[in-house]
């Protein structure tokens, strides 16, 4: 039976155990070579980052953050409250550093997932699947919640594949955990009852025990669940859930037809370039011979692929959403190399040509797509210069983000921590864009909208752009090289004698930096005299 190879046999030999740690070794090198240093966190990275921040140093639960999610940031916040530093990005570097050692050790449950069907040998090859996974890799430097995620849906798995119902307790719990980290993994207590139910049907015992299962899975899951209620006004599983479920219901949605389209895409931009190869034959090796343990792993892939679905249909397309699968898209991908050593009889040549196919194919593709992180960190260098010398000013996406937005709270690096409500954002911005035509004729949300790159200018020229935002407390004009502006801010940029009105008070060439951006403050006097004039 090909789920008992080495069943007497002990999970970790001294061998696997030293292969396990050259891997994982080699596995924090390539993180940190792509480690984005002196670079704050942002958006979702930032908003996980002042929650556990401010449960740190309160000690309470935030009442005024809408995360529903809050597992992650809870977890961050125990390791915040050990931590000893005054320097904000020393924070945000820990927040990077955990992520990136969670997703290396998951390589541990990779390999027991793997054993239980390929045995020791293939199974170090399944992790190497999985831990240089270029989009694996990319999500531990973000300093957000898929690694533990991952961590605890496997683990749920791993746990309850075993014959052992001490273990299949501790997998509900881990469900519980995982739930707690990302409301989605609610949908996997469905196939993890069903299945417990049908194997053991013929066990007089099995009603007890499953409620037992259930018990735990509640003890772990309420008492967060009534946190949230009682600070944010709702439990974040449930009643995602449920929302979700009446979004698609209601029809709330992107066009059905093009559904199947925005799916095959994500899928094939998420295990693009590895996984692409070695799949296809992988998942038929796999199936071939069909028992129940392959049935709990089909069950895991189908349920985690309903989020999947979910975002297809809202044309919504993201790779983050098949991270959960890729342990098991690694399971498949070591029954490509079966296949491979079956035809060509040579077991030990043919694992190590694609261990190094696997590492090339990883540090191409990640120096491929890796951020300018000069760019990025003189962007937030002049960040501080902006929010330094200006009140209101434009937005200039995605560099704003290194000023101030609603996703991401920018404060001087000073005294630290502090909570976030004594930050106070100084700089506000005033978009040039909206997204009204795009929801008017494509009923999409503004999330949505924004992903879809569905922008509409509002303003013709900059002096129609300074008359409304007068209104709004327009004070200052940043502008920069990026070639995405609207026309009215490309022509400041390139030609700023134009605009008497604008007094430039900053031009980071001056500086030394290569990202060149420029700060102007708006005379309204000469504005509101060149508007009458004219």
């Amino acid at each position: 039976m090909e789920n008992l190879i080495e069943v007497k046999s002990p999970i970790f030999s001294r061998n696997s155990l030293i292969c396990l740690g050259i891997i994982g070794l080699a596995a924090f090198i390539i993180r940190f070579f792509y480690f984005p240093d002196g670079i704050p966190l942002t958006f979702d990275a930032g908003g996980i980052f002042w929650y556990a921040n401010d449960l740190s140093v309160s000690g309470s639960f935030p009442t005024n953050v809408n995360m529903p999610n809050n597992g992650w940031p809870t977890f961050l916040s125990i390791l915040f409250s050990f931590f000893d530093s005054n320097n904000y990005l020393d924070y945000n570097n820990l927040q990077r550093y955990v992520t990136i050692t969670i997703s290396v050790i998951t390589i541990i449950p990779v390999f027991i997932l793997c054993r239980k069907f390929c045995g020791s040998s293939l199974s170090l090859l399944g992790t190497v699947f999985f831990v240089f996974q270029p989009r694996i890799v990319e999500n531990s430097l973000l300093g957000i919640s898929e690694p533990l995620f991952i961590l605890l849906v496997l683990s749920c798995l791993v746990l309850f594949l075993q014959n052992n119902w001490k273990l299949k307790y501790v997998s509900f719990a881990f469900l519980a955990l995982a739930c707690l980290v990302r409301y989605e993994g609610i949908i996997l207590i469905i196939p993890l009852s069903f299945l417990l139910l049908f194997k053991n049907r013929k066990d007089r015992t099995v009603i007890p025990k499953f409620l037992i299962c259930i018990s735990i899975f509640l003890l772990v899951l309420l008492p967060m669940l009534f946190v949230r209620i009682d600070t944010l006004g709702y439990d974040g599983i449930f009643s995602h859930t449920a929302h979700n479920l009446e979004v698609y219901a209601s029809g709330e949605q992107m066009v059905r037809s093009e559904a199947g389209f925005s799916l095959i895409k994500s899928t094939a931009l998420a295990v693009f370039p590895i996984f692409f190869i070695f799949l296809p034959l992988g998942i038929f090796g796999f199936f071939r011979n069909r028992n129940f343990d392959k049935y709990v792993v089909l069950s895991f892939l189908v349920f985690l692929s309903l989020p999947i679905i979910y975002a297809a249909v809202r044309e919504i397309s993201d790779p983050r959403y098949f991270l959960a699968l890729f342990p098991i898209f690694s399971l498949f991908s070591i029954y490509t190399v079966k296949e491979l050593t079956n035809r060509f009889g040579n077991d030990k040549l043919i694992p190590i040509i694609i261990v190094i196919a696997v590492l090339s194919l990883s540090i191409v593709y990640l120096d491929y797509t890796k951020p300018d992180h000069q760019h990025e960190l003189e962007a937030y260098q002049l960040g501080l210069e902006v929010h330094k010398r200006t009140s209101v000013i434009n937005t200039y996406p995605p560099e704003i983000k290194y000023v101030h937005n609603k996703d991401s709270i920018f404060w001087n690096i000073g005294t630290f921590p502090i909570l976030q409500a004594e930050t106070e954002p100084k700089v506000k911005s005033i978009r040039t864009f909206d997204y009204a035509t795009c929801l008017k004729e494509r009923e999409l949300d503004k999330g949505s909208a924004y992903l879809s790159g569905c922008i509409k200018y509002e303003y013709a020229s900059l002096n129609e752009f300074v008359n409304d935002g007068k209104k709004q407390g327009l004070t200052h004009i940043v502008a920069d090289n990026n070639p995405n502006r609207p026309e009215f801010l490309k022509d400041v940029f390139r030609d700023e004698e134009k605009f008497p009105y604008l007094i430039k008070i900053y031009d980071s060439s001056e500086h030394g930096y290569e990202y060149h951006l420029k700060i102007f403050t708006i005379d309204y006097e000469k504005f509101e005299s060149i508007i009458q004039f004219n």
